[in-house]
């Protein structure tokens, strides 16, 4: 099967710059850098192979946003992302902290209107 390329979406950038920033804040940098590289790792290791691994994201279909697939992350992060099976890409959505509100996240980024 051949890999597929990953795309972080402006919003995906937007999203993890927040994550980073409430980690720093909370704990540390190093915390936060560590937690981006093991985003980055698992994404590579799972979605470039198998990118329907993961199951499509209640959280979003709930809020009317269908397509969507959500991928737990260890330490309590999920990343959204759709498949374009088309151009072998995945594209990232957005990454947070499981216990936030999709929602809110959303809404902070202008997702929701």
């Amino acid at each position: 099967m051949a890999d597929y390329q990953i795309i972080a979406s402006p919003t995906f950038k937007i999203t993890l710059a927040r994550l980073l920033a409430f980690l720093t804040r909370k704990y540390s940098e190093s915390l936060a850098n560590e937690t981006k590289e093991q985003i980055k790792l698992h994404l590579l290791e799972h979605l470039s192979q198998n990118p329907l691994i993961a199951p499509p994201s209640e959280r979003l279909i709930e809020l009317g946003i269908k397509g969507y697939r959500q991928i737990s992350i260890p330490e309590h992060n999920l990343v959204y992302y759709r498949v374009d099976e088309s151009k072998k890409r995945v594209i990232l959505l957005a990454v947070m902290d499981g216990r936030q509100s999709i929602e809110k996240l959303l809404f902070e980024v202008n997702l929701l209107r």
